[in-house]
């Protein structure tokens, strides 16, 4: 695996890129559990990728080229822009208490 140049180690860490990632791995997810293809089904549909690569893109967790982009299409059957569409905004998270003992109740008296 190349190791990444100093100069553009920042670039790995902006907001952008990381959205990007993000953006098509989840955009593969949603359209891999359309299909109701396991994640080793949907790498071997892609041309025959490893498995193990594939969830790393599915998590954001790797750089995709161009040409990984184009296995995915493929393997998928959508146009490129498929993999690129905008994320709804994620549903605010439910305020959740930690279980233990329960809440006090506040008296009147």
């Amino acid at each position: 695996m190349q190791r990444r140049k100093s100069a553009r180690l920042p670039l790995y860490k902006s907001a952008l890129y990381r959205a990007l990632l993000e953006r098509v791995g989840t955009n593969l997810r949603l359209l891999r559990e359309a299909r109701a293809w396991s994640q080793e089904e949907a790498a071997f549909q892609c041309g025959d990728m490893a498995p193990p690569y594939f969830r790393r893109i599915e998590l954001g967790g790797t750089n995709v080229t161009a040409l990984t982009l184009a296995r995915l299409c493929e393997g998928l059957g959508v146009d490129a822009a498929a993999l690129f569409v905008p994320l709804p905004p994620a549903p605010k998270a439910a305020v959740k208490r930690k279980p233990g003992r329960p809440r006090k109740e506040k008296s009147t008296e």
